[in-house]
């Protein structure tokens, strides 16, 4: 509006006649033909066509500078219009240059940053999965630790029990193995003295006697004479023989302890290797586990760093990508129209410049 207004009033006839008035020794230009019945020469009709052209883009960009520079295509000489429009052109090129660098800047500034945006989330993906790994591992290794100490506790409790089993069966072993050495040594002490009392002779003639009973019609002997208080008894081959056996089965009976008892040490010095065995391949494989969780609690802080680097990176791009919006934004929306408002200045400056240098100024 103010625009119209302000060309409305360089128009009318007053400021025409005060333009007359004061003119610089040219004939002042009319800002736009007067009646048909005056004659206009042709400096007039070009400045008028020139002052119009540029009024015309000037409403249209409502561009202030436009203006300006019609009312001195109106008011000044030519030679100082030209200045100003050279001048104008200059100014208005170097804009459209410098606005299409800062175009072609911030769309890159803002790919890049997009870019290393998406390279971070990809980052921050990997990290939060490699932490997670981490956490279950740790985890994993002092489960299996604890299960492996609870393991070679158990075990050394089972081989104590074991090693006070073994004595107690020792004890008892050396209690039945004496018992039964005694029993023997009493056994064969009453056989040899059993042997040192019944001659050979006599056990022959107790069995000769066994052999010739009596028979039918033979003569029965004489009566036996009666027995004295102490005499050598012929049946005492029997009981002999009774405590020979005897004496045989107490010394099965004393090897039978014996390869029980080297049964059950063999059992024990077996249970104890295998045991001791396993007791060893705990605890390696605890010092084991116990490098590895070192190594993955180090690598979890490491991990965590390297989250915490990447969150303060991710905001800083963030805050850079939001900074480039907000200095860009507008430049991206608008850049084409305002691109083709510019040049259209530049095209009414160099379509007037044209028209006034055709109508031969200067010359």
């Amino acid at each position: 509006v103010a625009l119209s207004e302000t060309l409305t009033i360089l128009n009318e006839d007053e400021a025409r006649d005060l333009f007359g008035k004061t003119s610089a020794g040219e004939k002042p230009p009319t800002f736009f033909q007067l009646s048909t019945s005056e004659r206009v020469s042709a400096q007039d009709k070009a400045v008028e066509r020139a002052m119009q052209r540029i009024a015309t883009v000037a409403r249209k960009h409502k561009n202030w500078s436009l203006v300006s520079l019609a009312v001195r295509v109106r008011l000044d000489a030519f030679t100082e219009v030209k200045v100003a429009m050279d001048k104008m052109l200059a100014e208005l090129n170097k804009q459209q240059k410098e606005e299409y660098a800062k175009w072609e800047l911030c769309k890159k500034d803002i790919d890049h940053t997009e870019d290393d945006i998406k390279v971070a989330e990809n980052t921050k993906e990997d990290l939060d999965e490699k932490h997670l790994n981490l956490v279950n591992t740790i985890e994993t290794l002092m489960k299996e630790i604890e299960e492996l100490k609870a393991d070679e506790q158990a075990m050394e409790v089972a081989l104590k029990q074991a090693g006070e089993q073994r004595k107690a069966e020792s004890v008892l072993y050396q209690t039945e193995i004496s018992d039964q050495r005694a029993t023997t040594n009493i056994l064969n002490k009453a056989l040899a003295r059993l042997k040192t009392f019944y001659t050979p002779e006599l056990l022959e003639t107790h069995a000769h006697q066994q052999q010739e009973p009596n028979r039918p019609g033979f003569a029965v002997g004489d009566k036996p004479a009666e027995p004295k208080d102490y005499a050598k008894s012929a049946g005492a081959g029997g009981v002999i023989q009774l405590l020979m056996k005897v004496i045989e089965d107490a010394e099965a009976a004393e090897k039978q302890l014996e390869m029980s008892e080297q049964n059950l040490q063999d059992n024990y010095a077996s249970f104890v290797k295998s045991t001791s065995a396993t007791i060893q391949a705990d605890r390696d494989a605890i010092a084991e586990k116990n490098e590895q969780l070192a190594a993955a609690n180090a690598e979890k802080s490491e991990t965590e760093g390297a989250k915490l680097s990447n969150k303060m990176g991710l905001e800083e791009l963030n805050s850079l990508l939001q900074a480039h919006h907000t200095d860009c934004d507008w430049l991206l929306k608008y850049f084409d129209l305002r691109q083709k408002a510019r040049q259209d200045d530049i095209d009414s400056i160099t379509d007037a410049k044209a028209v006034l240098s055709g109508a031969g100024f200067g010359k």
